[in-house]
This record gives C-alpha cells, sequence and structure tokens, in this order.
C-alpha cells in the first residue's frame, strides 16, 4: 500500500504514533489479508516498514479510533461516551461490569453485602490498593467523590444516576445543607455503607457511570479548589492521579490521549497492555482510512457508505454491536418557534424513520417509535411515533403555518460526521418536499454543540444518548426539570410527578408499567423527536483480543490484548 505521496505506508520512520491520514484503497478484500502480512513483518528485516498497528502489536501499544475531542477527564463533569472511553481505562468505580452480560463483578470493593429489605449496600475496599501516584485508596476517597458530584455548587450533569440513595436528591436541590444526613457511612477506612431511599434493583449497575468513580482528593484540592470548582484544572496538572488499570501519560488537544499501564493498579499483573492511544476524529471516513493503512487498531465508526462493502468483502474486521443508543433531535422549547408543541409534534410526525434506517443507515439500526430503547431490564417502550404526514399537515396549519406559508426558516444543528449529517439532509427533504419547509443545515464542533444545549442556543438540533446503566431511568430522567444534560428546556411537573410516582412502585413489573406511562406522556409533549435505536458498527483489526461486544459502549481495557 502506498500513501499519496507515493511512500509505502508500512515504512512508519520508527514507533511513533502517526496522524490520521489520507491513503490510496485498495479493495476491501484484499484488506484483512495485507493486514496479517503487515503484523508479520520482522523488526529486523524491516524495522522501518511497520506500520503503527505493527508496532503496537509487538510493544504492546493499542491505538483507537475515538470519535471526537474529549471534554474532560474529570469523572463527574465528563459526559460524552468518548470522554468515558478514556474515563473506562483510568478510573475504577467500586464495581465493574461485564461489557456483554451487564452483570456486577468487583472493582475497587472486592466484595459486598446487601441487607435483606435492599436498602444498605455494604462496601469492602481492597485492603493495599493504591492511587496511580501510591497514595492508599480508601472508602473516604469515594465519600468525597460522591460529596462532590451532589454539591449543588458543584452542578454536576450526571448527580442524578446517585438519587437512590438516601436524601442525595434533596442535598443535590439544596433543600437539605447537612451531608451527614445522606446515606453513606464510612464505619472505617476501607468499609462504605451506602443507604438507599427504597430498593432499587439496579442500584449496583448505577456504579459503572463515570459521575460514581472517585477522585484524588489532595489533587482536586491543588490550589484551594474543593466543592465548587468545575474548571477541572487537576487533570491537566501532571501527574493526573487515578485509580485504574492505565494512568495518564500525555495529553495533546486535537492530536492525542497517550495512557500507560498503572503499576500501583490492585490488579496490575492482569494487565497485558503498555500503553494505549486514543485519537479524536468526527470524520469517519478518516478513521476507515487510517485503519486501513494500518495507523488504527479499532475505529469509533464505519462510513456508511463502506458498511455492506465490509460485510461482504472483510467480514471477520466488521464488528455490529448491539448498542443501547437512541438518536433523536432535541428541539428547543422555549425557541420563540418550538415553544408551541404543535410545531414540535408536526416536524416529529413527518420524519420517515423506516425510510432513513433502510436507505441511510443501513448498519442494523431499527426505527424509534420512542426515546427509550427496548431490551432494558425488561422496559416495553411505548409505540408513541409514528409517521403520519396528514396528522403533521393538520398540526402545522393548527399551529398557524398551513403548508408551511409565514413559517422562518428553520435551522437544523448538527455535527460533522458523515452519519449525522446524512440524517439532517434526510430530514430536511422530507420537511421540505412533504411540509413546504425551508431548512437550513448548520454544522457545530460535538464540543460546542454541547454548549449550544447549555444555553439553549438552537432551534432543532442533533441528539444522542448512550444509556449509563441498564435501566430506562438512564433515558426518562434526562428530559425531568432542570436535568443537567436537559438541553431542551422542557420542565414539566406532571411529567416529573410520574416518574416520582414510579419510583414508589412497590414491585418491578408496576414500576415498568407506571414508567411507561410517564414515556407516552413525554412523547405527547414532544421534546425530543426520536429517530433511531442503535447498533454500533466499528473495525477492530485481527490482532485485538479480548475485545467483547458492549452493549453500553465502554470497554474494560484491562481485559484486551494484541497478538501479532
Amino acid at each position: 500500500m502506498e500513501n499519496v505521496r507515493g511512500r509505502p505506508v508500512g515504512c512508519m520512520g520508527g514507533t511513533r504514533p502517526a496522524t490520521l491520514g489520507s491513503v490510496l484503497l485498495r479493495p476491501l478484500h484484499l484488506l484483512a489479508a495485507a493486514l496479517a502480512l503487515l503484523a508479520t513483518l520482522a523488526p529486523s528485516g524491516c524495522a522501518r516498514r511497520e506500520t503503527t498497528v505493527a508496532v503496537g502489536n509487538r510493544t504492546g501499544v493499542l491505538h483507537i479510533g475515538n470519535g471526537a475531542e474529549v471534554q474532560s477527564l474529570d469523572p463527574q463533569l465528563a459526559g460524552g461516551s468518548v470522554d468515558h472511553n478514556v474515563l473506562s481505562s483510568l478510573f475504577e468505580g467500586l464495581v465493574t461490569l461485564d461489557e456483554e452480560t451487564l452483570q456486577p463483578r468487583p472493582g475497587a470493593a472486592e466484595r459486598w453485602e446487601v441487607s435483606p429489605d435492599g436498602l444498605v449496600y455494604t462496601f469492602h475496599l481492597r485492603r493495599g490498593a493504591q492511587w496511580s501516584n501510591g497514595d492508599p485508596l480508601t472508602a473516604r476517597d469515594f465519600l468525597f467523590s460522591f460529596r462532590r458530584a451532589l454539591t449543588p455548587a458543584f452542578g454536576s450533569e450526571y448527580k442524578d444516576a446517585l438519587y437512590p440513595v438516601k436524601n442525595a436528591e434533596a442535598f443535590a436541590r439544596g433543600k437539605i445543607t447537612d451531608f451527614a444526613a445522606v446515606g453513606f457511612r464510612v464505619p472505617d477506612e476501607f468499609t462504605l455503607e451506602i443507604t438507599l431511599e427504597r430498593p432499587t434493583a439496579y442500584f449496583l449497575t448505577v456504579l459503572r457511570a463515570n459521575v460514581c468513580f472517585p477522585v484524588h482528593a489532595a489533587s482536586v484540592e491543588r490550589g484551594g479548589a474543593r466543592f465548587d470548582d468545575r474548571t477541572a484544572k487537576w487533570t491537566r496538572a501532571a501527574p493526573l492521579v487515578s485509580n485504574g488499570p492505565f494512568r495518564l501519560r500525555e495529553w495533546k488537544d486535537h492530536q492525542h490521549i497517550a495512557v500507560e499501564k498503572n503499576p500501583h493498579y490492585w490488579d496490575a499483573a492482569k494487565v497485558r497492555l503498555n500503553e494505549m492511544y486514543f485519537y479524536p476524529s468526527e470524520s469517519t471516513q478518516n478513521q476507515e482510512l487510517a485503519f486501513r493503512a494500518g495507523q488504527l487498531h479499532t475505529t469509533w465508526d464505519v462510513p456508511l457508505s463502506k458498511v455492506e462493502a465490509y460485510k461482504k468483502d472483510a467480514p471477520a474486521l466488521l464488528r455490529v454491536e448491539p448498542y443501547v443508543e437512541s438518536y433523536f433531535f432535541r428541539f428547543n422549547t422555549k425557541h420563540r418557534l418550538f415553544s408551541d408543541v404543535r410545531l414540535r409534534r408536526a416536524l416529529s410526525l413527518a420524519i420517515d424513520r423506516e425510510s432513513i434506517v433502510k436507505n441511510v443507515l443501513r448498519g442494523g439500526q431499527g426505527v424509534a417509535t420512542a426515546l427509550t430503547p427496548p431490551g432494558l431490564a425488561g422496559y416495553v417502550p411505548p409505540p408513541g411515533v409514528t409517521h403520519d404526514l396528514a396528522a403533521a399537515k393538520k398540526l402545522l396549519a393548527e399551529a398557524g403555518f398551513p403548508d408551511g406559508k409565514g413559517l422562518p426558516t428553520i435551522e437544523l444543528t448538527t455535527i460533522s460526521s458523515e452519519i449525522n449529517q446524512r440524517i439532517a439532509e434526510a430530514v430536511q427533504q422530507m420537511w421540505r418536499r412533504d411540509l413546504g419547509l425551508d431548512v437550513q443545515i448548520t454544522q457545530k464542533e460535538f464540543k460546542v454543540l454541547l454548549d449550544a444545549f447549555d444555553t439553549l442556543d438552537y432551534a432543532v438540533a442533533r441528539g444522542r444518548w448512550i444509556g449509563e446503566y441498564p435501566d430506562p431511568l438512564t433515558y426518562l430522567s434526562i428530559f425531568t426539570t432542570g436535568n443537567g444534560v436537559n438541553g431542551t428546556g422542557f420542565a414539566d411537573p406532571a411529567y416529573d410527578g410520574m416518574l416520582a410516582a414510579a419510583a414508589r412502585e412497590p414491585t418491578p413489573t408496576a414500576r415498568l408499567a407506571a414508567l411507561q406511562r410517564a414515556e407516552t406522556y413525554l412523547l405527547t409533549q414532544m421534546p425530543i423527536a426520536p429517530i433511531y435505536w442503535g447498533s454500533r458498527t466499528t473495525l477492530v483489526a485481527p490482532s485485538v483480543r479480548g475485545w467483547k461486544n458492549s452493549p453500553l459502549g465502554f470497554h474494560n481495557y484491562k481485559d484486551v490484548w494484541l497478538e501479532p
């Protein structure tokens, strides 16, 4: 293979990771063989001809396409899936989950007990466990981190994951100010007791969310910061102290994040990778090219135009995984136009989701009839959303815009990757053709779009959510009043009350039924327009071992290794 300058891409001139660049393509049916051949090049005969992947295979260095620029490496602030992907290597909660089964397994806590009434969880931390700088890891580190996440002045957008804990929500909302009243207790340095408001079957899985990861108090407090500092400056100071299987080695904006094996990790002897590089790239095309050039072991996604070719010509490299993902459009409900639910519903009903899934995506996705994907803890989402042009036109006229007349140009905001642009273009065409609307597509960087959600500086925008834990509440709680990741301005006491009532249901069956009623109501108010439920397509090199399907999108990198 050759790059655009005619130089063989196998001659990388050393072991330094290459940047994501363009290469000439070979037919896909030759790709698997080519990768295998490159991986066998002997260092003594062709050291300068090895690809980044080939070098990584023999040195234990994994190269990962990470989708976008990381926002934050502060566990209590980070929210995007690209952030969590890196955090999964650096930090470890009390428990972790098996990627495929989503069953809890020991993490920083070696064992735990649950009281007969399901209210008190007692976690026993590993004696001798350490932070990456050698400091002891204790139960008080978790207490500090939970208090930080729940402190109102800190404003963690993901603190509601901890709301099952007794008085956690009351503290987070400022209704009580004494943290000692919240259901956390430290009997000794290696024991943490957590008392819940009511039995919560999914609580152990919540503790895998990054907001529940511990942070190193001395690092956070360096310079005087404590519970109200959102700058996350401590994550940029060297060294970033963490407790996971890897520790941060280097963070270069717009280039890569490099992590290395953490010798102080309690299970370091079983960690087989020496280093990992995470490369930010919102271009699926660039990642696919880099994969084919031997610069990446894995990609974040696959270009839509290449999925069928990989299925046919190189199926061993393509992963089509189940993914607890919901893709939707957010409406700014405070916008002068979209404060009218009739307009929101009209635009949603005019979207032909089946056409998008069949003709645009073609990657195993499902037509979304609701926000919450099916299969979470036995939950069945309501069939609330359909494609109904007649109803859409009627609502549009009722809102004062018959056949779209008089409606100003609608700005539809998305990000630059192929899948997002193609979906936006498909919906733009539908709204123009079927409703007579003038629609303008605007692209923003991912981080800029997230800021727009916080400030409500948009009209209609691309939205996406991957569950933090395997329960429908990870989706339905997003649109409660004041939720930090709501991003729509939607605030409805009736909806809030329905979710609160669901939490009080005495049985799991009654709770799921109550959650379904709440979601049915949410869809009548339409702060979002569901588009599809996901599956994830990625490319994984043959040398990557221990890489499991992951419905929640995270990987236990301590279990991954490379075989040349």
